[in-house]
């Protein structure tokens, strides 16, 4: 087995970026391809790393895939076009880790996965959050019972900013673009087949409510009697705002909003904490590097892949079943 994979990167926006600087500052990873429609700006950003990296469009994604030094393909373009990528990506005997969605369907992604299998290659979906120490800390305490059976999740996921209108538009809207995270979260946690769900809505935004809501709160239920309660939205004006509670029959677990600095400064007048992460590229540093390293050891044979098929087929039931509770205004069985 290889100890250095060759990776092509297709796209370069926030995610092509994160997992294009970790992909350099791996000793197990050479990134031979990136691929975004705007060349002249991937060869610009290429070249202040000083990297031999080769730079094309999607239209030579053929002479990409082609390529033997290729081993692994890291797919972070628009949604819209990961169902063609993967499959291309799998044909031409690549591993392939995928930013969610994997595609926009369930249906779909179905046939990714089992292409996947067909060709005994790797398909990662990035549920990044799995891989972040915090959660994979509370992860570890509930399965080992630490404090009791878990009864209750309450998850707290925001956005500083709202995404651009142009995002927005081909998104495939919040559930599948945003709150997947927070869903993922939830099945992982409550280790149970889930029963119902309750998706409601809004859209402050007026811009954005031309497209789609902004702010969502999820309710889901599972076979263990675990109920599931997801907060959502584009915007708050403090930070990035991402908070967890696990309330177990003996006790709670949080992991809670983390800040920029440990700095607090106390007077007789006031006390300051200093702000929390704005951005969840800087909120996620680790659980991005530990999630490519997951992968890799995936490729290696080291390790099963932690986010398996019927788990990431399992979040996209619930998404496509929560469409139709946000449309019918009231809770959906599965």
């Amino acid at each position: 087995m290889a100890s250095v994979f060759g990776v092509a990167i297709i796209g370069m926006g926030n995610m092509g970026l994160v997992h294009f600087k970790n992909c350099i500052m791996s000793p197990r990873a050479i990134v031979r391809w990136v691929v975004r429609q705007n060349v002249e700006n991937a060869k610009r950003w290429v070249k202040s790393y000083n990297l031999p990296v080769k730079c094309t469009s999607p239209d030579n994604i053929d002479h990409v895939l082609n390529d033997d030094s290729v081993n692994a393909v890291i797919i972070c373009s628009p949604t819209d076009t990961h169902e063609n990528l993967v499959t291309k990506s799998l044909e031409a005997g690549k591993h392939v880790f995928a930013e969610k969605p994997i595609t926009p369907n369930l249906e779909s992604t179905k046939k990714c996965y089992d292409l996947a299998e067909q060709k005994n290659k790797s398909l990662l979906c990035a549920f990044h959050r799995r891989f972040d120490p915090s959660f994979s800390q509370l992860y570890d305490n509930l399965q080992n019972k630490a404090l009791g059976d878990l009864r209750l999740l309450k998850i707290s996921s925001h956005d500083m900013t709202p995404p651009p209108i142009e995002y927005v538009k081909i998104s495939g809207g919040i559930l599948s673009d945003s709150t997947i995270h927070d869903i993922d979260m939830s099945s992982w946690l409550a280790g149970s087949k889930p029963t119902s769900i309750y998706v409601q809505s809004s859209a402050f935004d007026k811009d954005i409510a031309k497209y789609d809501c902004d702010l969502v709160v999820v309710t889901i239920t599972f076979n263990n009697g675990v109920i599931s309660v997801i907060d959502n939205g584009r915007q708050v004006s403090y930070g990035y705002h991402q908070q967890l509670e696990a309330l177990c029959d003996k006790g709670v677990l949080n992991v809670t909003n983390r800040r920029v600095d440990q700095l607090e400064v106390s007077s007789a007048e006031q006390s300051v904490l200093p702000s929390i992460d704005q951005h969840f590229s800087t909120r996620y540093t680790d659980a991005y590097r530990l999630e490519l390293d997951h992968f890799i050891d995936v490729i290696q044979g080291k390790c099963e892949m932690k986010v398996s098929k019927d788990q990431v087929l399992q979040v996209h039931a619930l998404i496509e079943t929560g469409r139709k509770s946000q449309s019918l205004k009231k809770p959906v069985l599965l």
